[in-house]
Order: structure tokens, then sequence, then C-alpha cells
């Protein structure tokens, strides 16, 4: 072999090599940018979903941000408050708290407390400390909503004057998700 083509031979050898080298190297990068990208991802759908507990309140359907819930409670005794508004029931004491409890029935108009043996008590986290219990017909279930399954409330409805923040859709029915801090007011 001559001198010329086995100094061509060991050149090809090494730009094979490199070649490979910086084949591996883009390679590795497509993959890194792969899992950046699918990070992204699943970082962006968890910014858009929203997690709620649902329950019923007279046959009809609503959910709350499990961000302001506390904890939930079985029906307990409720100690009456004299010239409280009529929704506010009463206080309760939990955890050395004491607790407003309102009723959802009431708040929303409703002239009967359908209180029974799955109604509950919902304690919600107002922050500042501050905890306020709702009463419920019927806890349903936890449900997460990505931000494209809730639509705003019809337009001619006064969100403060409704409560609701938005609508979600599960199967064949409508969840009215409340504002928490428009029930209080």
């Amino acid at each position: 072999m001559s001198e010329l083509a086995l100094y061509a031979n060991v050149e090809n050898k090494e730009n094979i090599s490199a070649l490979s080298e910086i084949e591996a190297g883009v390679t590795a990068l497509t993959e890194n940018v792969e899992k950046v990208a699918a990070s992204n991802e699943n970082a962006t759908k968890a910014l858009s979903e929203s997690t709620y507990i649902t329950f019923r309140v007279s046959n009809e359907l609503y959910g709350i941000d499990v961000s302001y819930v506390d904890t939930i409670i079985q029906m307990t005794t409720i100690t009456r408050v004299p010239a409280a508004p009529d929704y506010f029931v009463g206080i309760i004491h939990l955890r050395g708290e004491v607790i407003p409890v309102m009723s959802l029935n009431r708040r929303f108009n409703h002239v009967v407390d359908n209180i029974g043996p799955k109604s509950s008590i919902i304690i919600l986290d107002m922050g500042d400390g501050k905890f306020m219990g709702i009463i419920v017909d019927e806890v349903k279930e936890v449900l997460t909503f990505d931000e494209r399954d809730l639509e705003q409330s019809s337009p001619f409805i006064n969100k403060e004057m409704s409560f609701v923040s938005g609508i979600a859709k599960k199967e064949d029915d409508l969840i009215a998700i409340l504002e928490t801090a428009t029930l209080i007011v």
C-alpha cells in the first residue's frame, strides 16, 4: 500500500470516528430536547388543570377548588347563633376552633334544608387562619378539569350574585364551580 493510500485510510478512519462522535452527540442532544419538551408539556398540562370536590345541593351539582377544602365531616350538632343571617346555621367546635357553618341550600335561596344521612359539612380554609363550614346534601367525588373543560357562566348572570365562577362538564352532568369568596359576602 502506498504511503498516500495509507495516509488516506488513517484520515478516513479518523473522519469516520469523528463523524460517529458527532452523530452520538446529535442523538444525545435530540434525546435531551425531547425530554425537555415532554417535561414542559407535562408542566403546562399540570398548570392548566384544577382539582375540584363535587357535591350536591338540592339536586344540583356544584364544585369547589380542593385548595380551599380543609376537611369534610359528617353532620354534627350545630349551636345556633342569635341574629345571624338565616343562611348561617350556627357554629361548631372542631379541633379547638369555633367554626361558623352556612347552609348552601339557604344561601342559594332554597326554602328547606335537605339534611339527610348523606349530608356533610365541608370545612373551607378561607385564608388567614379563618375557616367556614358549608352544609351540602351529599359529597360526590374529586374531579380534575383542564381549563379548556371550564366555561364561563352565562354572561346574563352576575357572578357575584350567582356565586358561580364557571361551568364544568362531566358526561351529561353540568357542574357549577363556586367562587368561595362570594359565598360569605
